[in-house]
């Protein structure tokens, strides 16, 4: 059964739709006012996600560049000292060369050996370089001084000398996030920028039928690698040498007697030491567990080993020696071994600030994207808003006339 249609309900009908049009009118106008189709997540719940994951993009893409430009500086800086270094040897190089020459007396020699010891403290004052308040070369011990010297002064001259010098860094890379995991080596430890020579670690004591008296790890070059009750020393060799390390552990027979013993196999200071409860490393003769790493070798293992500063200081010895085969010899290849590692660092440097401009441009070319999309995700579509609106003004006039035609009806109306 139809209801009554009476004076009453037509105008609560034709108040709900005329208010309906002029909130959709509202809509519109705020819409072409704001620029933005979406002024509320309940406008449009799936554009407001989208929205907001877009925005969450460009603000992760600036961090990100904003690393990236921090890291470009420091990258700069590293170069820049290093470029240093690669100077100074090049000029060592020369004077061990002119030294060498047997035109050149005692005393001339005692001159360039000033002159050594003074260009070896400057490499050793950019090996402790600091960028921003951080070192630069003391892996993540960036708080530190990295390398610590000791003078002494030569009785010959009567002239303090640089005597040793100590890396009291670690050997973990600086490393720097530049995209959603992505990381890349800023820079290397001192310990292997600032080495000449491979090191290696030869046992004195026999370790024949040894075998791991429990469970425990070993630690080299900061990889922890397993070591199983029962493994002999030939399993624990094989484990060193398949860990992916620039390391190689071998077993030397003497007398029937066998002889444990790591090579670096690039130059660079090797760290090792018997995790807490293991005894592996100095059960074989090559650690000893009271010592703190990397000065931690045992006193009956035999070490070589040579930093740069090892080098240099051997170097100005043989100049105060007179001993001009050594200067011939071992001290211009020593020089010749650091230039080469050093360079093999400065190019690795290179390639890193090449892939950091490419991913900075990357996301500049993102930002722009994503941008247009994020901006398309609640943006206002004018011509379509435009269209929809004169739509509405011409129903809402319509409306307007029909019920202005309907509504004012009366009981005289009806008696015509």
């Amino acid at each position: 059964m139809l209801g009554r249609v009476t004076q009453g309900y037509m105008k609560q009908d034709f108040d709900y739709h005329l208010h309906k049009r002029q909130t959709e009118m509202q809509g519109v106008e705020r819409q072409l006012a704001s620029g933005l189709r979406v002024n509320l997540p309940s406008d449009d719940p799936v554009a407001s996600v989208n929205f907001m994951d877009y925005d969450s993009r460009i603000k992760e893409m600036s961090v990100y560049r904003s690393q990236i430009s921090f890291a470009q500086s420091k990258l700069k800086t590293i170069d820049s000292s290093l470029d240093t270094v690669t100077q100074i040897l090049q000029r060592l190089r020369e004077l061990a060369v002119q030294a060498a020459n047997g035109v050149y007396t005692r005393e001339e020699r005692e001159k360039i050996a000033v002159e050594v010891d003074q260009l070896t403290r400057e490499i050793l004052a950019q090996a402790n370089s600091y960028y921003k308040g951080e070192a630069l070369f003391g892996g993540t011990m960036v708080f530190d001084t990295p390398f610590k010297a000791q003078y002494r002064i030569n009785e010959q001259t009567g002239i303090e000398f640089l005597e040793d010098v100590r890396y009291i860094g670690n050997s973990q890379a600086q490393l720097l996030e530049v995209e959603r995991s992505i990381k890349i080596t800023m820079s290397q430890p001192g310990n292997q920028i600032f080495w000449a020579q491979d090191m290696g670690i030869y046992s004195t004591i026999s370790v024949s039928g040894y075998t791991a008296p429990k469970d425990s790890k070993i630690v080299i070059d900061g990889h922890e690698i397993q070591i199983r009750a029962g493994d002999n020393i030939e399993t624990i060799a094989n484990k060193i040498n398949s860990a992916g390390l620039a390391v190689r552990a071998t077993i030397n027979t003497q007398a029937g007697s066998s002889f444990f013993a790591i090579e670096t196999t690039s130059p660079h200071q090797l760290v090792m030491y018997d995790m807490e409860g293991g005894s592996v490393l100095q059960d074989l003769g090559l650690v000893d567990n009271g010592m703190y790493p990397p000065y931690n070798y045992s006193p009956a293992a035999r070490v070589y080993t040579g930093s740069i500063f090892d080098v240099l200081i051997d170097f100005r010895k043989a100049l105060l020696n007179d001993n001009i085969h050594q200067i011939g010899g071992t001290a211009i290849a020593g020089i010749d071994q650091s230039l080469e590692n050093l360079l093999r660092y400065r190019a690795n440097l290179g390639s890193v600030s090449s892939r950091l401009d490419i991913i900075n441009e990357r996301f500049l070319a993102d930002e722009v994207y994503i941008t247009e999309a994020k901006d398309n995700a609640i943006a206002t579509d004018i011509p379509k808003a435009i269209t929809q609106l004169k739509m509405l003004e011409f129903s809402h006039d319509v409306a307007l006339n029909i019920g202005a035609r309907i509504l004012p009806k009366t009981l005289l109306d009806f008696l015509r």
